[in-house]
């Protein structure tokens, strides 16, 4: 599949993803899980390290929505308590924006294990393309592109270093600030003493006409399904 194709498939998923509709979750579910079948198990695992780091997330969603959100006790029969007790809808509304954000990611997750950094670039310059027309520098913004990814690798690789060093720091609060204060030290003094170096955007071709009709089929699945089971 071309890399302007699987990009403008991904917009699209999450697209509907958005709403926190269970029809569009349905969907998404079932197109997910028969592309991940076609992959090897590193696929999987990045995807679940991906969700692993975003669980605190996904916690602060559900005790917002859980107590947040009014509605019918969760638990019956106890009306002096019902107050403070987590809602039937909250839990609804909170498992579906939950669900949706996990999909997301995990849409994510596969876009980036099967398109190479410069495909993605060579996509993005070539979307961008006709806003050139509107003396947009969509040359500019994939050329930031490149520096921003590039930077998100080797600014892991520094939080990796900076945890392993400050573990020997008493209480959590502290090892947060050694850590903190270790990785803006040595991201400064990269940056200051970093040299300029040119990137080279490759250029992308036009995709095939037939792979048009995945996107446009993947969204007129899910509005079909919506409204079936809306």
């Amino acid at each position: 599949m071309h890399p302007v194709i699987r990009i403008i498939s991904f917009i699209v998923l999450t697209a509907f993803l958005a709403r926190g509709d269970a029809a569009n979750i349905l969907v998404a579910i079932m197109v997910l899980t028969f592309l991940y079948m076609k992959l090897d198990g590193q696929s999987w695992h990045a995807a679940w390290r991906l969700l692993r780091r975003m669980r605190w997330l996904f916690l602060s969603i559900a005790v917002i929505y859980l107590w947040l959100t009014p509605g019918a006790p969760l638990i019956p029969g106890m009306p002096s308590l019902a107050a403070w007790l987590p809602t039937v809808e909250g839990l609804w509304q909170g498992g579906l924006r939950i669900i949706s954000l996990a999909l997301m990611v995990t849409a994510a997750s596969l876009l980036l294990s099967v398109t190479s950094r410069d495909e993605v670039l060579g996509a993005l310059h070539w979307m961008m393309a006709p806003l050139g027309l509107l003396r947009f520098p969509h040359e500019r913004f994939a050329v930031r592109a490149a520096l921003s990814m590039e930077a998100v690798t080797q600014v892991q690789a520094h939080v990796r270093t900076a945890l392993a060093a400050g573990g020997e720091a008493a209480g959590a609060m502290a090892r947060i600030g050694a850590v903190a204060g270790a990785i803006f030290a040595t991201v400064t003094g990269e940056a200051e003493g970093a040299s300029c170096e040119s990137i080279t955007l490759t250029e992308q071709s036009a995709p095939p006409l037939a792979q048009w009709g995945l996107p446009l089929l993947l969204a007129a699945s899910m509005a079909v399904t919506m409204q079936l089971l809306g």
